[in-house]
Parts: C-alpha cells; structure tokens; sequence
C-alpha cells in the first residue's frame, strides 16, 4: 500500500516548478538533504554513506537561511552521520521551521532521546527512525553496534508519545535475512503508537517480501499503515530495472548538502567529486545552481553509474513522460 506521504506523482503539487522547468528555466530545488555530521553512533556495513574524516556543518543556520531564501521548501536533516549528534540539531529544525520551510529528521533513533524528540516533534512534517531489524543479534549485524536494540525501540515508543504534529514512521530496510523479522516489528510499530512502518530494498537486493508482507498488512488500521515501496517491488517482480528514460531530471528538484558544505548532484553520489556541484564555503547556493559546473554535471551523467530504482528514478518516469512530445492534445 502507499499513501500520498509516499507517491512520487506528488512532485505534480509544485506545478510551478515543473512548468519553469518545462518553459526551460532553472527554479530552485524543492527538497534537500542537509547533512549536519559525518559523526555515526551506528556503524552500518552496507551503509551507502560515505566514510570520510569526522566533520560537523560549520554556520548551519547560515545555509538553512540561505537555502530557504532561495525557494527551498523542505528540509530533511540526515546523513551523511547521525544528525542527532550535531550540537546545534534542535535549534536548526526549529529555526528551519520558523523560517517557513517543512522539516523532516531520519534518524537511526539511538540518540532519540525524550528530550530530543519533545523539542523536536512540534516543529517537524515528518520524523522517521531507521530499525532495520528486530532481533539483538540481527540489528547488531545490520546497524553495526552491539547491545542497542532495546534502547532504539525505547525511544520510538518516546518518540510517539511526544507532543507534537509530526507524523512518525519505522523504515526497516529488508534482506533475506530480516524476512522472518518484518511482522514482530510491525506488531510492535503497531503498539508503540507510531504512525507507519515502511518496507523498503537494500539497493542491490530483490528479495521478494509478498508472503510477509501480507501478514504484516492485516495489522493495518485507520491510525497505523503498513506501507512498502510499490513501484520498487513491482520492478524487482517483472526484472524493470532498465530505465527508460535517458536523463535525469529529477535532479532539478532535490539536492544534497553534506557536512563539508560541499553540494551533490543526489543522495547517492554524497562525497563523488565527479558529481559534486560546488562548495558553500567559497559560493552561495544560488551561485551554484546557477553555475556552469552544475549544467556541466548534469551533461555528463552516466546513468549506468546509479544505482538500480534509485531515489530519482520514480520522479523521472513522471517528468520524462511530462517532457515527452505529444499529439492530439485536445483529444483526453
């Protein structure tokens, strides 16, 4: 099931971004990620960040001022590291928030605490705790720490009790070996009080998740949804993973800001100097996205380099269709 929180047609409420985007200008980007530290109490081993020397974002507020000033309407403050482990993370999602843009935290819940998330809550969109697993020994393989299980889901269940309008979820990322997991984890999203559980594939990994998937769905309820990436696991069914689109456009929309102030074509290519559009510490932002380094960057995109049904790849289908010519366009 998805809801809208999860549709990637949703790139359509920002019909004046697509249309300047199709009149061929260059409107900012919706969404960025800002990385606040490369810092990580978790040590994934199949982590897709990048592993680079310890940093903290020097004069956040400074960037998310900038940045919102620009036109960017949405914030999700991940990594990169453990966002929760930069000094200033409570401050800047209030400040971002009061600035009039929509903020999102993902975090890997460890450093959640009750403190943290009643500070943060009333001011966020959407807050989302990466679990992954829910056996000890499994979680430890999977998020690299030993002995931590019990305190993440300890503050989930303080996360949802919190005060404040932000929507909360679970992601748990599935592999073969966290199949027989999915529903003990579900049943307990489902008491903790949160407000989905969210299924999704290791980049590289085509587990098929139907037969638990469908025990995990009868615990649905008007208050909690069992959700799972649709489109994802429908390619990985019929083997769809050639893109059938030559260009991505969905870079237009969103952007990365990593913790060295560098700025990235997406989330996928964090710390690739081939993809890296320019330095906030030596350019505003406005400078480059404007800048002939970020076109040229854009020209040279090898899509056999990204990774399979990566974050783009739903929204280019819907734009390069958008894009395309067409015929008889009076005729529905």
């Amino acid at each position: 099931m998805e809801i809208p929180i999860f549709r990637s047609d949703k790139i359509l409420s920002h019909i004046d971004r697509v249309y300047d985007w199709l009149e061929g200008k260059n409107p900012p980007p919706i969404t960025v990620e800002l990385d606040l530290t490369n810092r990580c109490n978790n040590n994934c081993p199949k982590c897709i960040g990048f592993r680079q020397p310890v940093v903290d974002l020097q004069n956040p507020k400074k960037i998310i001022k900038e940045i919102v000033q620009f036109g960017v309407r949405g914030i999700t403050f991940s990594g990169g590291g453990e966002p929760l482990l930069h000094p200033e993370l409570t401050d800047c999602v209030k400040y971002t928030s009061g600035l009039g843009a929509d903020v999102a935290v993902i975090s890997n819940g460890l450093a959640m605490t009750k403190s943290i998330a009643w500070k943060i809550k009333p001011y966020c969109t959407w807050i989302r705790i990466s679990l992954d697993a829910f056996k000890p020994e499994t979680h430890e393989r999977v998020h690299g720490v030993k002995g931590v299980l019990e305190t993440v889901k300890a503050n989930i269940k303080s996360l949802a009790k919190s005060v404040g309008k932000a929507t909360i979820g679970v992601g748990f990322l599935v592999s073969k070996e966290v199949l027989d997991e999915m529903l003990p984890a579900t049943e307990f999203c489902k008491e903790a009080g949160v407000d989905y559980i969210q299924f999704r594939p290791f980049h590289y990994d085509f587990t098929p998740i139907d037969k638990e998937l469908k025990k995990c769905l009868k615990l649905q309820t008007d208050k909690f949804k069992v959700l799972y990436s649709k489109a994802k696991y429908d390619c990985m069914k019929d083997g769809s993973f050639q893109r059938d689109y030559t260009i991505c456009y969905g870079q237009q929309f969103a952007s990365v800001i990593t913790a060295t102030g560098k700025v990235y074509l997406c989330c996928h290519f964090r710390a690739n100097p081939k993809y890296c559009l320019g330095d906030l510490n030596r350019q505003s932002f406005a400078e480059i996205w404007n800048s002939r380094r970020r076109f040229q960057v854009i020209k040279n995109i090898n899509l056999k380099e990204c990774v399979p049904l990566c974050r783009c790849d739903s929204f280019n289908q819907i734009l390069f269709s958008i894009k395309a010519k067409k015929e008889h366009i009076n005729f529905l």
